[in-house]
């Protein structure tokens, strides 16, 4: 029988570690974009492939990871990054097996040592599956990602520190410190708040030991040791910024080659100062409702009973207490990051507690199977009770949305692609919306599209080192980036641009009202009126079916057709405002911003 924290564990756990593994990656891979997707995935596939920065706090450890994976020799340069997440979550699937393995060995008090070896194999298997195959881990884990391998080092740095806290092992605090410190060379937030759980184990070995001081020392020096994978950061900052002129295509977010500029990087600064108005629609009330959804509500309920019955032995609880604290950390980071319940990304914030609560979860059976052993011949019903966590974790698999597979996604790559190929020949393109810059980025970087085309996105000019960066590229956007950094982009400088590049735009606020009642439709995208000659197209069939399964893909396309069905309403364009407003009748049928917008759009001019 397996005691916790063996190490190594015996032959069976090490055999369905392996196979959770094997299993988790397979379907990972399987359900992987094949191609620019949407999020921040683009950017982070493109800026792990030119060697970039990505955006705030930089993602340093997971752009190296991916351009490792970037060296695979199959499908495209998204998919291969992808799969670097994909593996790093069949990682942690693993880790919450072992992890689950350990937590039922101290629960535990069946007589049957074999019986229990399977028993305890069975639960946290579950626990395992569970967790890998809740709807928000797999959307952090089947594209270019950060969570995925922000959650194996958390639940590998827990599982080290709770090593050293049953095993008086030392050392494995160390190893704890260092992967906090990838962690926060990954993602800090995350890491640091759930790197509290690892502190918390430790600080018990801290009492009046001779080695104390040492211990301290060398954790600190092992956790800096890990994060000085942040190094990459100014060292890549200041070769994209001496290669400026040779394209700006390359994400590099801030200009990181100063103190300020690194602090301005790492702190998220540009995100937290739009925290109020994130928390202003967030609700934490929604949290505890999080883990339902995630893991069924079976599962979720049987996790109080699961924390119960660890923390009702005094031996336990000094095991128990750091995994409290890293759930708490994980959630709490979340909550931070301004909780909303359908962003993905927050669901990658809450995937260390999730993993933890699914653990949770199957002690409640685990403990009860013994007290089952006389309530029928050899103990039948134990049997039985042993295999229902794996039949409700199989049951949650069933029930899995089908927009969590991005298997077949394509719309992101079309309408971009789509987008870029109708341009003229020289043109000036002005973006509006992020999740469109970070396909146009990854179309120009990756597949080298529209070399001609001369590409800002609005919504970055004034951040740090973005206009510096591409002035030195694009000398004939400089007038412009000037104007537009004392307010909304004026007409006069892009009338003058015009003449000599086609200006064409995505509709958004930061132009100001005089330009855009001189644009008409040009496709696409707008240009002025005296140089447009395309009309609007329609959303293709093919990409209308993948927003209608996909809640991302339907609000980046009903965010497109939303601001040309306004842009078309003001400036009288009567075909291009029924088209737009009849995809998003299609789109989003019960909202209230479209039905006002039908409402009131009377255009008086046009065909």
């Amino acid at each position: 029988m397996s005691t916790p924290w063996e190490s190594p564990p015996p032959a069976p756990i090490r055999l369905a570690a392996w196979g959770i593994g094997a299993l988790v990656f397979t379907a990972y891979a399987v359900m992987t974009a094949p191609t620019a997707y949407l999020l921040d995935s683009p950017e982070l596939a493109a800026a792990a492939f030119g060697l970039g920065i990505a955006h705030p706090p930089g993602e340093a450890l997971a752009l190296l990871c991916g351009k490792l994976f970037c060296l695979l020799p199959i499908g495209s340069i998204a998919l291969r990054v992808g799969l670097s997440q994909a593996a790093a979550g069949a990682v942690a699937a693993v880790l919450v097996f072992r992890l689950a393995c350990n937590m039922c060995a101290l629960v535990d008090g069946g007589p049957d040592e074999s019986g229990r070896l399977w028993r305890h194999i069975l639960a946290s298997g579950s626990a395992s599956l569970a967790f890998a195959f809740a709807p928000g881990v797999i959307l952090v884990a089947n594209r270019p990602e950060v969570y995925a391998l922000q959650a194996a080092l958390s639940f590998g740095a827990l599982l080290l520190a709770l090593h050293g806290a049953a095993r008086g092992d030392l050392r494995a605090f160390l190893g704890a410190a260092l992967l906090i410190g990838l962690g926060v060379a990954n993602h800090p937030l995350v890491a640091g708040l759930t790197g509290l759980g690892g502190v918390a184990a430790a600080l018990p070995h801290l009492r009046g030991r001779t080695p104390a001081v040492r211990l301290v020392c060398l954790s600190v020096v092992l956790f800096f040791v890990g994060a000085l994978v942040l190094v990459y950061l100014p060292a890549r900052a200041s070769a994209l910024f001496a290669n400026a002129a040779g394209g700006a295509d390359t994400p590099a977010w801030g200009d990181a080659r100063t103190a300020r500029g690194l602090w301005w990087l790492l702190s998220a600064e540009t995100f937290t100062a739009k925290a109020a108005v994130v928390h202003q629609v967030a609700d934490a009330w929604d949290l505890p409702f999080a883990f339902f959804e995630e893991l069924g509500l079976p599962l979720g309920l049987c996790a109080p009973a699961g924390l119960f019955l660890l923390l009702r032995r005094a031996a336990n609880r000094r095991l128990a207490v750091p995994l409290l604290v890293t759930c708490v950390g994980s959630a709490a980071a979340a909550l931070v990051g301004g909780f909303d319940p359908t962003n993905p990304d927050i669901r990658g914030y809450l995937a260390v507690a999730i993993g933890i609560v699914a653990t949770l979860a199957v002690l409640l059976p685990v403990a009860v199977a013994p007290l089952l052993t006389r309530a029928g011949p050899r103990g039948y019903p134990r049997q039985l009770l042993a295999w229902l966590p794996l039949a409700l974790a199989g049951l949650q698999v069933a029930a899995l949305p089908p927009g969590v597979s991005l298997r077949h996604a394509a719309a992101a790559d079309r309408v971009a692609g789509t987008l870029q190929g109708e341009l003229p020949a020289r043109a000036a393109l002005f973006t509006g919306h992020f999740e469109t810059a970070f396909v146009v980025a990854y179309h120009r970087l990756v597949e080298g599209r529209r070399p001609d085309v001369a590409w800002t996105h609005l919504g970055f000019v004034r951040g740090p080192g973005y206009t510096e960066r591409l002035a030195l590229a694009e000398p004939a956007l400089a007038p412009v980036l000037e104007s537009h950094g004392a307010g909304p982009l004026t007409l006069p400088s892009v009338v003058t641009l015009d003449r000599t590049r086609p200006v064409r735009f995505e509709p958004d606020s930061h132009l100001s009202t005089e330009l855009r009642r001189s644009l008409s439709p040009a496709g696409l995208t707008w240009g002025l009126v005296s140089g447009t000659a395309a009309t609007a197209p329609a959303l293709d069939e093919f990409s209308a079916i993948e927003a209608g399964r996909d809640r991302q893909v339907r609000g980046f396309v009903a965010w497109r057709a939303f601001g040309d069905a306004t842009l078309a309403c003001d400036n009288g364009e009567r075909e291009t405002a029924k088209l737009r407003l009849a995809e998003l009748a299609r789109l989003l049928p019960s909202d209230q911003r479209v039905h006002t917008l039908a409402a009131t759009c009377h255009p008086t001019t046009g065909p």
